[in-house]
């Protein structure tokens, strides 16, 4: 099994998370992770932890028909949905930007290797 194959099964048995897919004649062109966010403090809500559309496939409305999946759990939740994108990932900002989303802050990812 592999290392992404690992990860996606871990995720669906830990529960609160989906995986959707998109075909197109049969062969997978874009996934979308979506899992339900709880923090101390703040509300629960719905956030994107990834999504990849091959680049042959982008402007088809491959990523808003993911996006709108992960919406539609999200109402059914009764919560909002997030997504954080990298800083440098401008066309991705102007994606999301495009379906809705409105910036709700910006901030620093720290990592402590040890």
């Amino acid at each position: 099994m592999s290392e992404v194959e690992s990860h996606f099964y871990a995720l669906l048995e830990t529960g609160g998370h989906r995986v959707w897919v998109a075909e197109v004649d049969g062969v997978i062109v874009g996934w979308l992770h979506a899992f339900l966010a709880l923090r101390v403090g703040v509300s629960p809500f719905i956030e994107i932890g990834g999504m990849v559309v091959q680049e042959e496939n982008r402007r088809a409305n491959v990523g808003s028909g993911l996006v709108q999946r992960a919406a539609e759990w999200a109402k059914s939740e009764g919560l909002v949905l997030r997504v954080r994108c990298n800083s440098k990932r401008e066309l991705a900002h102007r994606f999301y930007q495009a379906l809705g989303f409105q910036p709700l802050k910006q901030q620093h990812v720290f990592e402590f290797n040890l």
